[in-house]
């Protein structure tokens, strides 16, 4: 297989979509880990609120890792066959630079803030 650049212009959006994923995920278990503080204890809580949290962790890298093999994720390439029936990843026609990083960080700078007014609490 060849593989080429498929980073190019997505690395910034990434980053933002994988701070906005950790953002949600400390708020939710914050919020998580304080209701079933009410419910439980603070102790039990915290140990029932870890063993789902490694349930779910589980699960969803099983199904991640099983689905098809395919694990390209770039719209910029594409995967072909060749007339001898090698798989080949080549760069598809799509403009590079395209990406809109500074409205995604808009719209995900909103939704961190509405989140915070609404029901959050964690960063003000």
């Amino acid at each position: 297989m060849v593989y080429t650049s498929q980073s190019k212009g997505k690395g910034i959006i990434s980053l933002l979509t994988a701070g906005l994923g950790l953002y949600f995920t400390a708020a939710m278990w914050t919020e998580f880990n304080s209701a079933l503080g009410l419910l439980f204890g603070p102790s039990l809580g915290i140990i029932v609120g870890t063993i789902v949290f490694l349930l779910y962790q589980s699960k969803k890298n099983e199904n991640e890792f099983t689905e098809g093999g395919n694990y390209l994720t770039s719209e910029a390439t594409q995967i072909i066959q060749d007339d001898e029936g090698r798989s080949q990843i080549i760069e598809s026609v799509i403009e590079k630079g395209r990406n809109p990083t500074f409205l995604i960080g808009g719209i995900y700078l909103l939704i961190v803030l509405m989140s915070e007014s609404s029901w959050s609490d964690l960063l003000f």
